[in-house]
C-alpha cells in the first residue's frame, strides 16, 4: 500500500468515527433533554435592601406566586396555588418548641436557619436540613432538636481546625456551646406547604416574613438568604467589633 494509500485509509477511518461520535451526541440530546428545573430563584432580603421593602416583597409573593402578574399570566403553573417551598423568617431566634409550634400545620418543614446572637458579633449562619419526625414522634421538636445538635456538632468540629484564638473559631466554638446550652438560636425555617396555609402563617405571632416560591420551584435549586431578627432598617452586615465572649 502507498503511502497516500494509508493517509487516505486513516483518514477515512477518523470521519467514521467523528460521524459515529455525532450520532452518538444526537441521540444523547434527544433521549435525554435538559432538566427544566428552576435554578435562578432566590428567598430573603437582597444585601442592601430596606427590611420594610423586603416584607412588602414577601408578602406580595403569596398573591402573585413571586412573579409580575404578567409572568403569571404567561405562564398559570407558576401562579399561587397548590403547594409552595417558602422561607419563614422569626423576628426574633425560636427554641425547637416554639419553631414547631410555627409550622405545626404545615406539611413539610425541610431546614432550619440557625445563628446564635451575640451582640457586636456577626455570628456565622448555619442552614441545617432536617427530616420529618420519625415513628412515635407526635411533633417536629425532637426532630428540630436533633438538627441544632447537628450544627452544634458540625460547629464544634470547626473549631477544633482552626488556630486557638482565631476568631471564626471562638464563634464556632460559642455557637456550638450556646446552642447546647439551650440558648434560642432558630432565626427561620425553610417550608413546603398550601398557599393558604402560608398567607396564614404569615400573620402568626413571633413570624417576622414569609416568601413563597413559585409552585414549580424545586428543593436544592433555589439560594436561601437569611433574614437576621438583628438587621432592624436594611439587610446590610451586622457588626463584628465587639470581642468574642467565651464559649
Amino acid at each position: 500500500m502507498t503511502a497516500a494509500a494509508r493517509v487516505a485509509k486513516v483518514a477515512g477511518v477518523g470521519l467514521v468515527i467523528v460521524l459515529a461520535l455525532v450520532v452518538i451526541l444526537t441521540a444523547l440530546r434527544t433521549e435525554l433533554p435538559r432538566s427544566a428545573g428552576v435554578m435562578t430563584d432566590a428567598v430573603g432580603p437582597e444585601s442592601g435592601e430596606t427590611i420594610a421593602a423586603y416584607r412588602d416583597r414577601a408578602a406580595a409573593t403569596l398573591t402573585v406566586g413571586g412573579r409580575s402578574d404578567d409572568d403569571n399570566r404567561a405562564n398559570d403553573d407558576r401562579a399561587v396555588g397548590g403547594h409552595h417551598w417558602a422561607l419563614v423568617s422569626a423576628d426574633t431566634e425560636w427554641s425547637p418548641a416554639e419553631a414547631a409550634r410555627v409550622v405545626r400545620d404545615l406539611p413539610r418543614a425541610s431546614a432550619l436557619i440557625v445563628r446564635v446572637p451575640v451582640d457586636g458579633v456577626a455570628m456565622p449562619v448555619t442552614e441545617s436540613v432536617v427530616a420529618e419526625p420519625v415513628a412515635g414522634e407526635d411533633s417536629r421538636v425532637a426532630t428540630f432538636t436533633r438538627a441544632l445538635e447537628r450544627t452544634a456538632a458540625g460547629s464544634a468540629s470547626a473549631a477544633a481546625t482552626v488556630p486557638a484564638g482565631d476568631r471564626e473559631g471562638r464563634k464556632a466554638a460559642l455557637t456550638a456551646s450556646r446552642i447546647r446550652a439551650g440558648t434560642p438560636a432558630i432565626i427561620g425555617l425553610v417550608v413546603r406547604g398550601p398557599a393558604d396555609d402560608l398567607r396564614a402563617m404569615a400573620d402568626a405571632p413571633g413570624v417576622r416574613a414569609v416568601e413563597a416560591l413559585p409552585a414549580d420551584a424545586v428543593w436544592g435549586q433555589f439560594a436561601v438568604r437569611p433574614l437576621l431578627p438583628q438587621q432592624t432598617e436594611a439587610a446590610d452586615p451586622l457588626p463584628d467589633d465587639a470581642p468574642v465572649p467565651d464559649a
